[in-house]
């Protein structure tokens, strides 16, 4: 037997007779199993992107003012932090606000630390009369996994709030519940309506009426007392506490007599009549209990339950539904609907149950081919090896924090085929030597092949090892998603070598014996070996043959290569259809969801009642669509927040011109069509509503598979001049409407509004004994209402507020404000015309910024397309228009390097959405490539002390290319991230099939055998190794050609790893023969 002088040999040695392997398979996959039921379960890895939001308030300010005195001296402020990603800034009428993104990975507690102690050291930079700054965190860990709605068309929101919101206290005490959250509904408030014609008859004005209120609903402690040497407090008590106190309240004299509060207003105890918001819940016809016809709105309200960061969704979900049953049970009536609207824990579970299914399945084919070329025996064991190295790799899980989620087991998926290769460059090399040796010493020959292909299997390893490193320098939140397969795929093949050295010969020694094969399996394998020899030499001794070899090749390389540019090259453009032949590139594609989201967009003039109608024409359109099994509909206030949500803004967005509807559709087991289907075809239908209502945008959001955007397509637009800002964002806003496929077009813009300004003349007002304060108070009861304190009712979890207000029906128009009076100290009735004076001119529009400078955004959706074919071709097309004063505007960021908003020269436009992403993906994961050649080219020199050596094997990497885009075409897949990922995965694979021919050349050619024989030996011994590592790659790569999201990594792999083996056994011999002589 020869030396153990490497470590294969020595770790075989050491325990091919020890009682500690078959301790270490136990111990391994005890631990394995309990880390697969402990680590905490999701659908997706959690992207960490701290955000904080800043408020500011400055009353009176107007926008420009807001913007110069608080915007842009905040931003100076925070633009000192480091880390930040980008800064987005709202200045709008007497508010300022600005949110701050950090880069991806930064703590979220010390961003808001960091954000929290540089605002308040610099606070005196801001203006007098600002508030103090408002600081709150932005945090994904607040995102709900579990969403309960409460239904009934027997009882109101207010009843239904009440019974939410005493099931939220009692969810609290769970022990992974982070943020609770009751959305939509009512809360029971005491209503003080004036009536304007009761208190002109008993000369009470709404002023003196406020002021009477506040004075009177009092409560404090004002002091101590001693008495006898005990100190006891002493306090002041005239709260209100109940209706009728309130409804007694004497707010003036009349003939010498009280005027009661009741004498002069309505007073109710209750919730608001008047509907400024509302949440709304709908059975769709994939639901059992749905009956078409009966309640198909009713009110609703929404319990939204987040978990703690770490803590398992699975767990938490199932641990809430079950309090919730119970409480349903104990504290709510018959007649109320409980549905669970969102179950992350669900969703996650169904997804890893499905994963971890499909890499078994994986598995059971990776060894069925194995027992067809092996034997069982040998198949057995590289078999066992599998699941010993995933065990490993979910214990490193488990301890470093990352999650069960898809992209943890697409990772070892992936890895299958890579796994099982040391097991069998192991295993197949005993079953070798074992059978040219039956009678020789068993475990000195397990030993020794073991230390034979050593050498090799841990270069290659290493090799693939760096290729998936390198991964690392994947920055941002794409770094992120893909995290997992950046740390368990090197950890799982690294798994895989040690666990084929230790169990392998182990194994062998007690399943293996030598086989008398069939006289048919020994003549196919003749056949075979003897075919594939005489095609090499051919090869080998012809240099005709070689030069026509590599120009077929080349061919072949750069048409691969046209798939993808074409669309770029051809006459006619780049708009339009995908050509014959090509391939389209985006960043991933969509997958195929339970759920999605409809958000409304109408005019800001518009009412509650003309959104209320657009959002029933589109549940109406949503009730006849069969596959439909609920919708959520919130008008006028935030929906349940999902991730794209939170970073789109939505969290933050009010107003009687928005809505969201939350639609989930039948599981998707239970449907043929897949959620991108059945939303294409829906978009189509809900164009003829949004026809109906001018202004109007229905954007129809599905939940990304990676990181969201605020668009798919999305274009910046900078500037300073702001009538010229507005001109050139609605040009550009044309050109979008006028690409090819581009649907849901919008800009941030708001449309044009008229405001009412009541001008106080200050002289008119001193002399008529006045103050702007009164006239303040009165058009806010009169137009908005106002709460003037708390009445303390018993038993109430949530404060009672009073709000003072004018009911609509007797609301005046601007027209109309001489009937309004005001009381001045002597008791005088003064008209508010004689002091103010109306102007009605248009609303100033808020101005936003981005990164320290005005933009304005426009974007849209592609139907079809992919967004980067559009925004080339929209690029070309507005680099050719011109605003008024004749000044272009320039486009960028679409280079592979991020640019910065500059607005020096007046006008900029720069790309972002998809496309920004997508390009900052392919330059990190070309990157990544780049930087794993780099690694095996270096471990390569470093070990055969040759530069020659390391090219020969890396040579086989664009052959796989040659595969990869062919694939993409004929299964309709377009390129993306996930694709890239196969190709930096191909390159370990092919460059391992490339060293298993080289290295055993080498040792032939050392032993003393020519040059032509090593070379023919060695691409014929490998032969059955590499083979069976390739079909191995591609069964383990089939399940996941089923995803919609990282179908391009198993197509790029399949096809890649198809094409690449089939050339490599023939092209690195060939190129190895030509530089060895």
């Amino acid at each position: 037997m020869a030396e153990n002088n490497n470590s294969a040999g020595r770790l075989a040695a050491l325990f091919i007779n020890s009682r500690l392997t078959l301790l270490f398979v136990l111990g391994v996959s005890l631990f394995g199993v309990l880390a697969l039921l402990l680590t905490p379960r999701e659908e997706n890895p959690q992207i960490v992107v701290p955000g904080v939001l800043v408020t500011i308030d400055l009353p009176g300010a107007s926008v420009e003012e807001v913007e110069s005195l608080l915007v842009i001296p905040l931003e100076g402020i925070l633009s000192e932090i480091s880390d930040i990603e980008h800064t987005y800034a709202t200045a709008s009428y007497a508010r300022a606000t600005v949110q701050v993104e950090f880069e991806v990975g930064v703590p979220k507690e010390t961003a808001l630390v960091r954000i929290y102690d540089k605002v308040q050291q610099n606070s005196h930079r801001l203006p007098p009369g600002a508030s103090p700054p408002s600081v709150q965190p932005i945090d994904v860990d607040d995102i709900p996994v579990v969403s309960v709605t409460l239904s009934s068309a027997d009882y109101d929101d207010y009843a239904l709030k009440r019974i939410a919101d005493r099931m939220a206290i009692r969810l609290r005490s769970l022990t992974d519940v982070s943020v609770v959250s009751v959305v939509g509904g009512r809360d029971r408030e005491i209503r003080v309506e004036f009536d304007p014609e009761r208190m002109q008859a008993f000369g009470v004005s709404i002023d003196s009426g406020l002021q009477l209120l506040a004075a009177t609903n009092l409560g404090a402690q004002v002091g101590n007392t001693v008495d006898r040497g005990r100190a006891a407090p002493v306090y002041v008590d005239g709260q209100l506490s109940s209706l009728s106190a309130v409804k007694r309240l004497v707010v003036g004299h009349f003939n010498d007599r009280p005027i009661y509060l009741e004498d002069v207003a309505d007073v109710f105890d209750g919730p608001s009549l008047e509907r400024h918001y509302l949440t709304r819940f709908s059975l769709g016809p994939a639901h059992p209990d749905y009956q078409p016809g009966q309640h198909r709105e009713v009110p609703a309200v929404t319990l939204a339950i987040a978990k703690k960061r770490g803590a398992n969704a699975v767990r938490v979900a199932d641990q809430v539904l079950d309090r919730v049953e119970r409480m349903r049970q104990r504290m709510a009536p018959q007649k109320v609907r409980f549905d669970v609207t969102r179950n992350d824990g669900v969703k996650a579970n169904k997804a890893v149950n499905r994963l971890v299914l499909q890499l078994g399945i994986s598995l059971v084919f990776v060894s069925v081919v194995l027992g067809v070329f092996l034997g069982w025996r040998e198949a057995a064991i590289v078999t066992l090896l599998v699941p010993l190295s995933f065990f490993i790799t979910l214990m490193v899980d488990y301890a470093i924090g990352i999650s069960i989620n898809r992209v943890t087991l697409f990772g070892l998926i992936l890895s299958i085929g890579m796994l099982v290769d040391a097991g069998i460059v192991v295993v197949e090399n005993i079953h070798r030597r074992l059978n040219d040796a039956p009678d020789a010493d068993f475990p000195a020959i397990a030993v020794d092949a073991t230390r034979e292909v050593g050498n090799p299997t841990n270069l290659a390893t290493f090799a693939i090892m760096a290729v998936f490193s390198s991964m690392i320098v994947i920055s941002g939140m794409q770094g992120e998603y893909f995290f997992p397969i950046t740390v368990d795929v090197p950890v799982a093949i690294f798994s895989s070598l040690v666990v084929a050295y230790i169990v392998g010969p182990w194994a062998a020694v007690r399943l293996l014996k030598p086989a008398q094969r069939s006289e048919m399996a020994e003549q196919r394998d003749a056949l075979v070996f003897s075919s594939y020899g005489r095609w090499l030499g051919q090869v080998l001794d012809s240099s005709k043959v070689r030069r026509n070899l590599f120009l077929v090749l080349t061919v072949l390389l750069v048409l691969a290569l046209l798939m993808p540019t074409w669309q770029f090259l051809r006459p006619q453009g780049v708009a339009g259809p995908l050509s014959a032949g090509g391939v389209a590139l985006t960043f991933l594609p969509k997958d195929d969801q339970n759920t999605f989201n409809i958000t409304i967009d109408m005019p800001e003039d518009h009412v509650i009642e003309e959104s209320a109608r657009l959002v029933r024409a589109v549940g109406a359109v949503l009730e006849r669509e069969p596959l439909v099994r609920e919708f959520l509909t919130t008008l006028s206030i935030p929906g349940v927040v999902d991730l794209p949500g939170l970073l789109r803004g939505n969290l933050s967005r009010y107003g009687e011109y928005f809505a969201e509807i939350r639609v989930n559709l039948l599981p998707k087991d239970q449907r043929i069509i897949s959620s991108i289907g059945f939303v294409a075809d829906l978009r189509e239908k809900l164009a003829t509503v949004e026809q109906q209502f001018p202004g109007a945008v229905i954007h129809l959001v599905e939940d990304p598979p990676g990181p969201p955007n605020r668009a798919m397509v999305l274009a910046e637009i900078y500037a300073n001049d702001r009538q010229q800002h507005r001109e050139m964002a609605e040009l550009v806003k044309r050109q979008f409407l006028q690409t090819w496929d581009m649907v849901e077009v919008f800009d941030s813009e708001p449309v044009a509004m008229t405001r009412h300004r009541v001008v106080v003349d200050q002289e008119k007002a001193a002399l008529s004994g006045v103050t702007t304060a009164q006239i303040e108070r009165t058009l806010r009861v009169l137009f908005d209402g106002q709460i003037v304190g708390n009445v303390h009712m018993a038993g109430e979890l949530n404060m009672v507020p009073m709000r003072v207000m004018v009911p609509r029906r007797y609301q005046l128009s601007m027209d109309q404000l001489d009937r309004v009076y005001l009381s001045n100290p002597e008791g005088q009735r003064i008209p508010l015309t004689e002091v103010t004076r109306i102007v009605s001119e248009p609303e100033e529009a808020p101005i936003q910024r981005k990164d320290n400078e005005r933009v304005i955004y426009v974007g849209g959706e592609q139907r079809s397309g992919t967004s980067f074919n559009a925004v080339l071709d929209l690029d070309a097309r507005i680099r050719e228009l011109a605003a008024t004063d004749g000044i272009t505007l320039p486009t960028s960021n679409l280079t592979l390097v991020e640019s910065a908003p500059d607005t020096v020269n007046g006008l900029q436009l720069l790309w972002s959405g998809e496309v920004r992403m997508m390009l900052d993906t392919y330059r990190e994961m070309g990157l990544a490539l780049l930087l794993a050649v780099t690694f095996i080219f270096l471990i390569l020199v470093g070990y055969y002390q040759s530069f020659v050596v390391p090219l020969i094997a890396m040579s086989a990497i664009p052959l796989g290319v040659i595969g990869v885009f062919p694939g993409h075409w004929l299964l309709g897949v377009p390129f993306s991230g996930a694709s890239i990922i196969g190709i930096i995965a191909l390159s370990g694979v092919v460059v391992r099939s490339s060293l298993l021919i080289i290295d055993f050349v080498g040792e032939r050619v050392a032993a003393g055998v020519d040059l032509r024989t090593a070379v023919l030996e060695g691409a014929t011994l490998r032969l059955r190794p590499i083979f069976l590592t390739a079909v191995t790659v591609l069964l383990g790569s089939m399940v996941m050609l089923f995803d919609p999201v990282f179908n391009g990594l198993a197509v790029s792999l399949i096809f890649g790893t198809l094409v690449s083996t089939g050339l490599t056994v023939i092209v690195i011999p060939a190129i190895t023969y030509r530089f060895a002589r």
